[in-house]
């Protein structure tokens, strides 16, 4: 049985600070984990030129790791994942955000519940644990909290975190998504 490889799918716009911080990190704990493992940077015609950031890192960590997939013009985050899924050569897929909200650190945690409990689907929470939002003002954590709860008032999923975006899947089960 081949070994699992993981597709990490990085949206962005008007990432060019953060991106290179973000892709060090995943690139250490992938690593240190000895995961096999690819980026893929789906940006959408960043004007500060974040795809001259991504194409630089791509000749430092090379391109079998970093996956160059940009986009024309901003095309919204579900479409950039969308995007991401067709060009991605692994059987699983992370999505997480590339301004730093989401920690690379807990990717390997994700990767050993999936194994342990040949999970579908891990999703990452801000909101138990050793979840938290960092950098947010006030309005944005109140927004995101109302959200939330919100959903899950009306729709009773069993899970703390529904507007949260980090999450590994099965490649196979995330097609059948979309």
């Amino acid at each position: 049985m081949p070994e699992n490889k993981y597709s990490i799918l990085l949206p962005t716009y008007n990432e060019k600070d953060n991106l290179p911080i973000i892709i060090w990190l995943i690139v250490k704990y992938m690593q240190e984990s000895k995961i096999d493992y690819e980026v893929i940077v789906i940006d959408d015609g960043s004007p500060d030129g974040t795809l001259e950031v991504a194409k630089q890192l791509q000749k430092i960590y090379g391109e079998d790791r970093i996956l160059l997939r940009p986009r024309a013009s901003k095309l919204g985050l579900g479409t950039a994942y969308i995007h991401g899924i067709e060009h991605a050569n692994g059987n699983y897929i992370i999505i997480m955000d590339a301004d730093l909200s989401h920690h690379p650190k807990f990717i390997p945690q994700f990767i050993d519940l999936q194994k342990t409990s040949n999970l579908d689907v891990v999703s990452g929470t801000r909101y138990s644990g050793a979840g938290g939002v960092y950098g947010w003002d006030f309005k944005r954590k109140l927004i995101s909290r109302g959200a939330n709860f919100l959903s899950q008032l009306l729709l009773r999923p069993n899970a703390s975190d529904l507007t949260g975006s980090f999450r590994l899947y099965k490649k196979e089960v995330l097609k059948e998504l979309i």
